[in-house]
């Protein structure tokens, strides 16, 4: 069965608990490149742009060690028209330890805002451009969101050699039964509408969020929401998978897997802790969080990334 995009609504909507209403043509070559002098916190961060098989110039950030030194990178890959810039705090944080790169997907953010490529397969193939344009070489890819599935259809297609474990934060991984709390709504007629689509997308990004968020972050979270055209919108949410695809790619995936929820979350949490050896999965429920949990409780997530990585990245499963 192909799933509508509803499908892809209703975990949305259940995740911030707000309103219903072809082969590689070439090798991806870096374009640009430059300083970010936005904020003092931001001093540490560099902004980065290449452009895609397909023509499209995707920005990314960076923080941490560069060049051949950089053997161990984190990549983060947000969700549903959310920008790179909502992972200051992890940009910041674990670039004293490790390289940290966060992608703003096809018309997310600052990249650009494109014709067309919005179905899955494109979309994983701009990560695995990504990934070799900014010479990634061991690393931890983690996904937050419609990210979770991004990255999951990633490995399941790509089959990243040098991938050593998975962060996935806050969304579905296909055990038990689909996570409750959405429910019907006119979303396609709600993007198309112009006022009703602002208000939607205003008050989206403030119900990802159980705290205030920083300003930096919540003005950068409301711009690429806004900025997202009502067709990137709607299309974006067709994920045309049965919900066991995911279960049975992470089935498939010999890496250690942290997996970071709400409470909504927690049965499919002690599935993916029962099916594997303790040392192969790391749970944690964020009981007092929104749906944007790395920001509410940045210095917790933060550190517990930190621990994870440094475990598989030395081997110790």
């Amino acid at each position: 069965m192909i799933p509508k995009p509803q499908w892809m609504l209703s975990l949305l909507l259940a995740a911030c608990g707000h309103l219903a209403s072809p082969a590689l043509a070439q090798q991806p070559s870096v374009t640009s490149k430059q300083s970010t002098a936005s904020s003092q916190h931001a001093a540490r961060m560099t902004h980065h742009y290449f452009k895609t098989s397909d023509g499209v110039r995707l920005h990314y950030l960076e923080a941490g060690d560069t060049g051949d030194n950089a053997k161990q990178t984190l990549v983060l890959i947000p969700g549903w028209i959310m920008p790179a810039a909502v992972f200051e705090a992890q940009l910041l944080d674990l670039s004293t330890r490790y390289r940290v790169l966060a992608l703003d997907p096809r018309s997310h953010g600052k990249s650009d805002v494109a014709k067309s490529g919005h179905d899955p397969l494109r979309r994983t193939r701009d990560i695995d451009e990504f990934l070799k344009a900014a010479n990634v070489q061991d690393f931890i890819l983690a996904g937050w969101s419609l990210g979770v599935l991004e990255a999951l259809d990633y490995v399941a297609r790509f089959h990243p050699q040098n991938l050593k474990g998975l962060i996935l934060i806050d969304n579905s991984i296909g055990e038990g039964k689909p996570p409750t709390g959405g429910r019907s709504s006119n979303f396609p007629q709600t993007m198309n509408d112009p006022k009703k689509r602002e208000a939607y997308m205003r008050q989206f990004s403030k119900d990802i969020f159980r705290k205030p968020a920083p300003p930096n972050i919540a003005n950068a979270v409301v711009e690429s929401a806004l900025r997202a055209p009502p067709k990137v919108a709607i299309e974006l949410l067709n994920q045309p998978y049965p919900r066991t695809y995911w279960r049975e790619t992470l089935e498939n995936q010999d890496v250690p897997v942290m997996y970071v929820v709400t409470p909504r979350l927690k049965d499919q949490a002690a599935a993916l802790e029962a099916k594997r050896p303790p040392e192969m999965a790391t749970v944690l429920i964020f009981e007092k969080a929104g749906h944007a949990l790395f920001v509410d409780e940045s210095e917790r997530f933060n550190t517990a990334v930190l621990d994870f990585s440094q475990r598989t990245f030395a081997g110790g499963k």
